[in-house]
This record gives structure tokens, C-alpha cells and sequence, in this order.
């Protein structure tokens, strides 16, 4: 909620809106070399003290394929999915007073692909070893 005034009360201000962000991750394992990963943040639309911006949403994607027993990774990752309807990575902030008024699209990149390989030249396959504790097991 904005209550109060701007530039020596030139502007008066009572507005108020519910605002919301959705946060989202989840990996699907088809098995033990392979899995896909998907993410979405999204955050509503919300007043402000001189105006509102739209809501803002950024979908990812991003499949693993590992080889080799684990030394070499592949992953196609897929940012700011978008294919021309959803409207992903993008915002409208709208600005108006009494003698004014702007609005702004901000639009970021979308449907960006990159692929990454990984080679792990050491990999270890046995645990570390911790060093134990000086005050022993038994203390607690």
C-alpha cells in the first residue's frame, strides 16, 4: 500500500493492490543419465507510487544427458521460453501524474539455447574422509 506524496506535495498518493511472486522448480529423472529440469518465476502486476507495471514471467528449460560413466555431460539449456505467445522476459512500467505520462516496454532476449559440455578428468568415486571430531562420538 503507497500512501503519502511526491515533489513537495505536488503529487498525492493512496493506492493499494495484492502483489504476488510464484517461485517453481522441478527435475524429472527418466534414469540414472538423463534428466529434465523446469523453472518458471513469475511476479504479478503492482502499483507503484506514480503508476503500475505489468506482470513479468521467465520460463526455463534444460535437459542432462550424461556418458562415459558420468565423465561427460551434455546439457541444452533453454532460457526465456517464449515461442512468440507467452510473452516471457518482458514488462510494461507505466508512469503518470498530473502533467504526465509514459509507459515503457522492456523487452529482454528470449528463446536463447545454449549447450554446455562437461569432462570431468578426475573423478572420484570413493567418499572423502572427514576428520573426525576432537571431542569424539560419545560427547553427545
Amino acid at each position: 500500500m503507497f500512501n503519502g506524496s511526491l515533489f513537495n506535495n505536488d503529487v498525492r498518493v493512496n493506492r493499494s493492490s495484492w502483489i504476488y511472486a510464484v517461485n517453481a522448480n522441478t527435475t524429472f529423472k527418466f534414469s540414472s543419465t538423463f534428466q529434465l529440469q523446469a523453472s518458471m518465476n513469475y511476479l504479478s502486476k503492482q502499483v507503484t507510487a506514480q503508476g503500475r507495471d505489468s506482470q513479468f514471467v521467465t520460463p526455463n528449460l534444460s535437459a542432462r544427458k550424461t556418458f562415459l560413466k558420468g565423465k561427460l555431460a551434455a546439457t541444452l539449456q533453454w532460457q526465456n521460453v517464449d515461442l512468440g505467445f507467452i510473452g516471457s522476459n518482458q514488462q510494461r512500467i507505466t508512469t503518470c501524474g498530473k502533467d504526465f505520462f509514459t509507459t515503457t516496454n522492456y523487452i529482454q532476449e528470449t528463446d536463447i539455447f545454449l549447450l554446455n559440455l562437461t569432462y570431468n578428468l578426475n573423478q572420484s568415486s570413493k567418499k572423502a574422509k572427514l576428520p573426525a571430531s576432537e571431542f569424539g562420538d560419545k560427547e553427545f
